[in-house]
């Protein structure tokens, strides 16, 4: 009886080390729905059934080789420095020299017109042959910018001197009083009497007196 004990664990022991032998190399023992079995180890059991790659032993995996390293793109180097331009001097300021515009000259002009011709006998209104004697006078003016008229009466020697002084000034203002109305201002127009006081002849002939009886018209001014 004890024999026969024995021999089963020596037969149980067998197979025991054959199932060890072949579990490097033989196929894997499957349950009856194909999935391996495991022993207590958590190992497929090595038998002679089917061989499940599930039971393969894992491949190592390759490590990967690492990503080569990127050398930084090297900075542009800094660009140069502009040099500084010296600032320009002032330009010199061209000043034109002042225009100097020469005045004109002034005319003064001196027109001696008769008594006989402009009035009656000891009077002092204007004839029409002495109106026309100073419109050639006026027109003469016509030529300049007039600044100033001088219309002085005179007389021969005869009668008495305050006498001839008064008419000297009245035949003076008549005139005046002409030219005004053809247009010459009057605020440029001064009159004077002079008598018999200045003569420009000989008061003993009657062609000397005649001379002496005169209205002299004096303007200034600047020619046009």
């Amino acid at each position: 009886m004890k024999i026969s004990v024995i021999a089963r664990l020596l037969a149980a022991s067998t197979l025991v080390a054959m199932g060890a032998a072949q579990a490097a190399s033989g196929p894997n023992l499957v349950d009856g729905s194909g999935k391996p079995m495991l022993d207590g180890s958590g190992s497929c059991i090595v038998t002679s059934g089917i061989d499940d790659p599930k039971c393969q032993p894992k491949k190592a995996e390759v490590a990967k080789p690492a990503a080569p390293v990127v050398a930084p793109t090297p900075a542009a180097p800094p660009k140069p420095a502009e040099p500084v331009k010296a600032a320009e001097p002032p330009k010199p300021v061209v000043v034109a020299p002042p225009v100097v515009v020469a005045p004109a000259p002034v005319v003064s002009r001196s027109i001696a017109l008769q008594a006989d011709a402009l009035f009656d006998y000891n009077k002092h209104t204007l004839k029409p042959r002495g109106k026309r004697a100073i419109d050639d006078a006026i027109a003469q003016m016509r030529s300049m910018d007039v600044e100033t008229i001088i219309a002085t009466g005179h007389t021969d020697s005869k009668g008495a001197d305050g006498y001839n002084q008064k008419l000297s000034e009245r035949r003076a203002v008549a005139v005046k009083n002409y030219m005004v109305s053809q247009g010459i201002p009057a605020a440029k127009i001064t009159t004077l009497g002079k008598g018999e006081a200045q003569p420009v002849a000989t008061n003993n002939t009657d062609e000397g007196r005649s001379k002496n009886r005169r209205v002299d018209i004096e303007f200034k001014g600047v020619s046009k």
